[in-house]
């Protein structure tokens, strides 16, 4: 189906709700193409629902955290044996490194918390609660993976569940290219979704408040992250660091997917071993 011709490019297995991430049909007319061979739904996928189930008290406790959404390939359902689990975090505004270092303590107290490791949480993509619209980082001319990557956001934790479809609502520009997406109505994981505030949370929120406290922990980590960025350019340069967005994940494919649908290769996007998956 060209309505669905992201997938096949990804090699991602098609949504169970197809009608709701069917492309913008002026975006696929006149295109003729063979379908790519599609991988099975990995029989991972249970294991991992169950993962996210098992830890949700622990969602609640983390301060300044507002929101969490699992995002790339399990949002995709298009899991491999080795998958980590890729978590979107939205934070407090002026609080996203001082929710980033609890986000990391707590996982790390219960052995959660390994970039890239399979099972494991990761977190790539931070921005604070004022900068929800990510359509000022999309690549030009066309941002066809970030539009998806944001269709296909499983809503986690929210601190406030009226929040929760805030993110939808502030990057409605992804119904230019996917007009029949509806975030009312979407599930994709089998996942129980939570919210509110706990005892630890609270407490820790009002103890550790100091406006100064996050700045100093944005300023070291800044420059240890600098100088890796420095050294490590070509692979790192389209990173984001600043104080309300950070974007660590390399490298990025969302040219080389938007290459592929301009040009209809019937070939795969291979990612070498050592590669990761952007988001």
């Amino acid at each position: 189906m060209k309505e669905l011709i992201f997938y096949d490019l990804m090699w991602y297995n098609y949504p169970a709700d197809k009608e709701y991430f069917f492309i913008n049909e002026e975006l696929t007319e006149n295109i003729k193409y063979k379908p790519l061979i599609k991988k099975q739904f990995s029989s991972d996928v249970k294991e991992y629902e169950n993962i996210l189930n098992k830890y949700k008290f622990l969602y609640k406790q983390i301060p300044f955290v507002k929101n969490i959404y699992v995002c790339n390939s399990l949002s995709f359902r298009s899991i491999h044996k080795n998958s980590d689990i890729d978590l979107f975090i939205v934070t407090e505004t002026d609080r996203m490194f001082l929710a980033k270092f609890f986000v990391w303590l707590f996982f790390k107290i219960f052995r959660m918390y390994w970039t890239h490791e399979k099972r494991k949480f990761c977190t790539g993509f931070w921005v604070t609660d004022i900068n929800l619209d990510l359509y000022p980082i999309t690549i030009y001319p066309l941002d066809l993976y970030l539009a998806y990557w944001i269709a296909h956001l499983q809503p986690l934790y929210s601190e406030n569940q009226e929040t929760t479809n805030d993110i939808f609502q502030e990057n409605m520009w992804v119904k230019q290219i996917l007009p029949r997406f509806n975030w009312k109505s979407k599930e994709i994981l089998e996942i129980t979704f939570t919210h509110g505030r706990w005892v630890i949370k609270k407490t820790l929120g009002t103890l550790v408040w100091w406006g100064w406290l996050n700045s100093l922990i944005w300023f070291f980590w800044k420059r240890k992250m600098e100088k890796q960025k420095k050294e490590l350019w070509e692979k790192w340069k389209n990173i984001i660091i600043s104080d309300n967005i950070l974007k660590f994940q390399a490298p990025d494919i969302r040219k080389i997917v938007y290459l592929q649908y301009k040009t209809l290769k019937n070939t795969p996007i291979h990612k070498d071993k050592e590669e990761k998956t952007l988001f």
